[in-house]
């Protein structure tokens, strides 16, 4: 099986043309291609990956600094989708619907997880919480409609309240005909995200208002799954044939269906598994338990059944501003591969997960791939590259070459990650894509495009910076993280979890709550695993006996 899929890669790299460049230049960059005419990054392109964490600076830094508002001083990612440069040095926010739970929930795993984590910047805690507060404020469903209390995908361009986009409410005839949520609109399959982000900022602060936002989403995704003719988890799945386990877009007031079907629940089923997963530490009860334990079971089911996603490919929905598509014609990128990622990180969800993940990798490099550049397109309602989706399927390559050692997906996440560095230009500005124009997304090119480069580091972690120290990733939520000279310290919502560092040397000592771990060759007991690298080395640890942990270089 193993040859049969490097054959495959070989083959289809080959037809695809992936060997030469088909531009000259991207984002005003020149592009860098090696002796063997494979595209080498736009920053620092003699250190394979030291690209990666450079293009993340540029757009965290840009973000810190964002313009605001001029009618509510906000900044402007908080009121817009997109922004163009004003000509005269500032920028302006676009007239475009806005995509909130896309840049809100984005923030928490780009800046205040993936971002804090690497750095120590607490500066990103305060700007998602600055999101994340205003999302609940200004962008929650009432608690007498039907979907109550649930988060909106979409607002109004320049609007601080956020309650669906009206734009496009009496296009009949123009080419905007069916476009957008529509106002009062809800997207389900962005509660679980949004909840998600609440539930991860939750573990991060310890504010309860985050988490009962968090049971707010998972509440209403439980009360309105669909399942099917008969009742529990033994379902009927003909009824089901052509919708899915939730519908795509609702009336929040009415609960009236707009658009029927979406492939993309793996945001739901990732808050509802993780409420479970710490039902002892939130104290969870046991009629929530179970009703998210049951309809996460309905989600998983439908996936792999005859009619689910795995099975016919109709990974559909997600995007916000696309046409309705009642006969589910669009096909996305995202959804396949973050269902890939979630698999990864919980491998006993699929028996079957070797031969899944490269399945779901291959689909997504023949469907979206484009010729003649190592770059992937976004939909097939918006066939264009993209920097965001270009990284996120290189971030799954590079997650399966840490998972399988196969090094063809090292190979490939490095060159789709190199496409992705040309996106982010000097001064911070992330561009959508090299064709795109001039309009700067805040989800595609900052909140769904930092995140890809820095999972992908942590599934390399030579691709880490040299010569400096850095906690790449960890399965438990950081509360808080330190850097000196001498020492890391950094401390996690639970009490067991592992931790990738990379670090400038040995370390002397490694402690838990005080206490010493010894190195160990098993990173199933508590303990340090060392890897040494050309220069420095690769920290593993695992721990299960207190959340404080201090690293002694």
């Amino acid at each position: 099986m193993k040859n049969y899929f490097l054959c495959l890669a070989f083959l289809f790299s080959t037809l695809l043309g992936y060997s030469q460049y088909k531009v000259d230049t991207m984002c005003g960059a020149k592009v860098n291609l090696d002796k063997n005419g494979k595209l080498l990054a736009r920053y620092q392109s003699s250190q394979p990956g030291a690209a990666y964490s450079k293009a993340a600076k540029l757009a965290v830094d840009f973000w810190k600094k964002c313009p605001n508002s001029p009618t509510n001083k906000l900044p402007l990612y908080i009121t817009h989708c997109s922004m163009y440069r004003d000509g005269k040095g500032g920028f302006v926010g676009s007239t475009w619907p806005h995509n909130p739970i896309c840049v809100n929930a984005g923030m928490v795993q780009s800046f205040a997880i993936d971002w804090y984590n690497f750095t120590g910047d607490t500066a990103m805690i305060s700007i998602t919480k600055l999101a994340l507060d205003h999302q609940i404020k200004m962008g929650t469903t009432p608690a007498d409609w039907v979907w109550a209390n649930m988060p909106y995908a979409s607002s109004e361009a320049g609007e601080a309240l956020y309650d669906g986009a009206s734009r496009f409410d009496t296009a009949v005839t123009d080419e905007n005909r069916g476009r957008g949520d529509g106002s009062y609109s809800l997207e389900v399959d962005k509660i679980g995200e949004m909840g998600m982000g609440y539930l991860r900022f939750y573990q991060i602060t310890n504010d309860k208002k985050y988490l009962k936002a968090a049971l707010d989403c998972a509440d209403g995704l439980a009360k309105h799954v669909r399942v099917g003719t008969n009742s529990g988890t033994n379902i009927n799945w003909q009824t089901l044939a052509i919708t899915s386990p939730w519908p795509f877009r609702v009336k929040a007031k009415t609960g009236e269906v707009e658009e029927d079907y979406t492939a993309h629940v793996v945001e739901n089923l990732r808050l509802l598994h993780e409420l479970v997963r710490i039902k002892n530490t939130i104290q969870l009860s046991d009629s929530r338990t179970n009703a998210y334990s049951k309809t996460a079971k309905i989600v998983m089911d439908w996936l792999y059944s005859a009619e689910g996603p795995v099975k016919t490919a109709i990974w559909k929905g997600y995007f916000e501003d696309i046409r309705w598509d009642p006969i589910n014609l669009n096909r996305v990128n995202n959804s396949p591969m973050e269902f890939a990622r979630y698999l990864m990180k919980y491998p006993a969800l699929d028996s079957n997960i070797s031969t899944t993940i490269p399945s779901l990798i291959w689909w997504v490099k023949n469907t979206f791939g484009e010729h003649g550049m190592n770059a992937i397109n976004e939909q097939t309602g918006c066939y264009q590259p993209m920097g965001s989706h270009t990284a996120r399927y290189a971030s799954i390559c590079a997650m399966w070459f840490e998972r399988t050692g196969e090094k063809w997906f090292k190979e490939e996440a490095m060159r789709f990650f190199n496409h992705a560095t040309y996106m982010a230009e000097p001064d911070g500005v992330i561009q959508v894509g090299h064709s795109w124009g001039g309009e700067i997304w805040f989800s595609d090119g900052y909140t769904d495009y930092i995140r890809h480069f820095m999972e992908g580091i942590a599934a390399v972690p030579e691709w880490a910076p040299v010569g400096e120290n850095h906690l790449l990733k960890s399965s438990s939520v950081i509360q808080k993280i330190q850097y000196s000279k001498q020492q890391i310290d950094f401390t996690t919502f639970d009490i067991s979890s592992n931790a990738v560092l990379r670090l400038k040397k040995k370390p002397v000592v490694v402690k838990v709550n005080g206490k010493i771990i010894k190195e160990t060759k098993n990173n199933a007991i508590e303990g340090f695993i060392w890897q040494p690298l050309p220069v420095g080395g690769v920290l593993k640890l695992h721990h299960n006996t207190g959340n404080k942990v201090s690293v002694f270089l």
